[in-house]
């Protein structure tokens, strides 16, 4: 295989090389994933990967690729689909709310999946998080499978599902890059097509290809404007929230206006113990909620089969965050977390 060649078709798609096909994409990462690119040429590959503008086609032969490789698991003997989250982000805007989903979905009995980096900076990662709150990761697919059947949730560090995804996402990190690449972590399923991916894409164009490609490959998937490019909402404005089933989509949720801005008392996006506090009292109902979350998690709700429609699950998300929900929509500086108005 020429590597030279397609790394070429890559940085200069105009010229006798011609552009990569989907079969050769698809043959190059596999490649990549197997560990058979020399270090050189992979690291060349990487540069012209972030040099490239992302395409549909592009994404889906990598996600094939990605796919062949991903370690299998078995879905839990539950009646719900298990929900897979994506989580490899330092939140900078927001503070990580993702464990509390996480945990809410584990007590009403859905199976939870995360999987994501154990470093981070120091920052509100989901591992940190999820340690603080007894969480601890699983190491091997025997250790997953186990937590899943006996604990109903499970965090999984990047390596371990796929090593060949994790160890070309590290060698962008070292050389500083981010790009479409990272997001095929979103498109993740070990549980051959039984899981419901919850996918978070921040960027408005590599969402679309995302959405293009669980369409074309019939994915079942729940996609949204993620916060910090991660697996779960803004909690100060609600995005859109689409679902595809067999690749076939439906809005669950319109994205609020850009006006409309939620007030809630929420910890700063770098405060681990803050952020593990909040999630413990929200867990309690002792803390209102950000209705942009509640909203996720009747999507999660209805996308996992818990409830049978989204009423339903509108219903049962409000039971189940106890009516402590933020009282009111206002107008106010985007970013702010302001504390609600007593009444």
């Amino acid at each position: 295989m020429s590597y030279s060649r397609y790394i070429r078709a890559i940085v200069e798609p105009h010229n006798d090389s011609g552009n990569a096909g989907p079969v050769e994409t698809q043959e190059i990462f596999a490649a990549v994933f197997d560990g058979g690119v020399p270090d050189l040429e992979l690291g060349a590959l990487v540069v012209a990967l972030h040099s490239q503008a992302p395409s549909a086609a592009g994404v889906a032969s990598a996600y094939r690729a990605m796919d062949n490789r991903v370690q299998r698991l078995r879905r839990p003997d539950t009646a719900c689909r298990p929900l897979i989250f994506a989580s490899y982000n330092v939140t900078r805007e927001s503070p990580n709310l993702l464990p509390w989903l996480a945990l809410v979905l584990r007590r009403l009995g859905i199976p939870v999946l995360v999987h994501g980096n154990l470093g981070g900076s120091g920052g509100a990662t989901s591992a940190y998080l999820f340690r603080e709150l007894g969480v601890m990761p699983s190491a091997t697919v025997a250790q997953i499978q186990s937590a899943l059947d006996a604990e109903g949730l499970a965090f999984v560090p990047a390596g371990v599902l796929c090593p060949g995804l994790a160890k070309l996402i590290a060698l962008q990190s070292r050389l500083g890059l981010h790009d479409w690449v990272h997001k095929l972590t979103a498109l993740l399923d070990p549980f051959r097509g039984e899981g419901v991916r919850i996918a978070g894409v921040a960027d408005p164009v590599l969402r679309e290809i995302i959405e293009t490609v669980c369409s074309e490959e019939r994915l079942d998937a729940l996609v949204f404007d993620g916060a910090d490019d991660d697996a779960f909402v803004m909690p100060c404005r609600r995005p859109g929230l689409s679902m595809f089933r067999q690749g076939v989509r439906s809005v669950l949720f319109e994205p609020e206006s850009s006006s409309m801005q939620w007030r809630v008392d929420l910890p700063e996006p770098h405060d681990v113990a803050g952020t593990v506090s909040w999630i413990r009292r929200a867990l309690s109902g002792e803390v209102p909620l950000p209705h942009p979350l509640v909203n996720q998690l009747a999507c999660c709700l209805y996308a996992s089969g818990y409830a049978a429609d989204m009423n339903q699950a509108k219903a049962i998300a409000a039971m189940e965050s106890g009516f402590l929900l933020a009282g009111e929509a206002r107008a106010h500086a985007p970013g702010a977390f302001a504390a609600p108005d007593s009444q």
